[in-house]
């Protein structure tokens, strides 16, 4: 197993010296490499592949979040760390929706950056199951712009498609404090046992399965794109919101085309 590989971009010498030095006390198994751009970053993506990168926010030519576009492009699985000094709710808000790991701010405190640093990669010990959850970057384009006119066709605050384990793929709109990770896991276990009592009843196990919960404040949805994968829907609760029939309609006919989108 090759060492976890972590790519750190920051405009500062200093800043890129300190971080680095500051992830050898993880011991062995670590691979560091930084870059004082985001054009060089771009450079190593291409020839390598990262499980964290780390990046600060504000940079000459291109900022951070143009960074975090070209890597969510370029390596969909790499966690990312932002940093930085110019914090406000609308940057915390577009991390959010670009689907970042942790966003820290300046002045850093490196105890706490090297313990993140730790628990991303952490995560990451745990290798998915195969299948069209490994999606290569065309694949998880194409799925996000799926989840994208969904969005837009049901009016939902936020899609995601996981995997029973809890695993998110990919998502689409504002995921703000929605806790992703505990619904799609028990989601999973709730859309497993329907599965396996209809094909009980006829042995069909290509059906498309929809559970629907009518909340105060939002609606969920949910549908298995296959025998792992779920589509979960969340719709705020208002005059306006699609009824249940539009949202199954909408929702079923992407989860056939979530189906032919095929693992790397």
């Amino acid at each position: 197993m090759r060492n976890k590989r972590i790519l750190i971009v920051d405009d500062e010498e200093p800043i890129l010296t300190i971080l680095k030095h500051s992830l050898k006390k993880l011991g062995p198994g670590y691979e560091v490499l930084t870059v004082s751009d985001g054009f060089a970053a771009l450079d190593e993506l291409k020839v390598r592949e990262f499980d964290l990168v780390v990046t600060d926010y504000n940079m000459a030519q291109m900022d951070g979040l143009e960074l975090l576009e070209a890597v969510r492009y370029m390596q969909p699985t790499a966690r990312v760390i932002m940093i930085t000094a110019f914090g406000s709710d609308e940057l915390e808000a577009e991390t959010r929706r670009l689907q970042i790991y942790h966003y820290l701010t300046k002045p850093l405190e490196i105890n706490l950056f090297r313990q993140v640093v730790q628990e991303a990669l952490s995560e990451l010990a745990v290798t998915p199951p195969p299948g069209p959850e490994n999606l290569a970057a065309a694949q998880h384009q194409q799925v996000g712009q799926i989840l994208d006119q969904l969005r837009r066709d049901v009016n939902a605050r936020c899609i995601f498609m996981a995997n029973a384990q809890g695993h998110i793929i990919a998502s689409s709109g504002d995921t703000g404090k929605v806790p992703l990770k505990e619904i799609a896991s028990l989601l999973g276990a709730g859309l497993s046992t329907l599965n396996e009592a209809g094909q009980t009843l006829d042995q069909d196990w290509e059906t498309i399965n929809l559970v629907y919960r009518e909340g105060k404040h939002e609606h969920l949805y949910a549908l298995n794109v296959d025998q792992n994968l779920l589509l979960i829907l969340v719709i705020g609760r208002g005059p306006y919101s699609s009824r249940l029939g539009a949202v199954w309609y909408y929702a079923r006919q992407v989860t056939l085309n979530l189906r032919q989108i095929g693992p790397t």
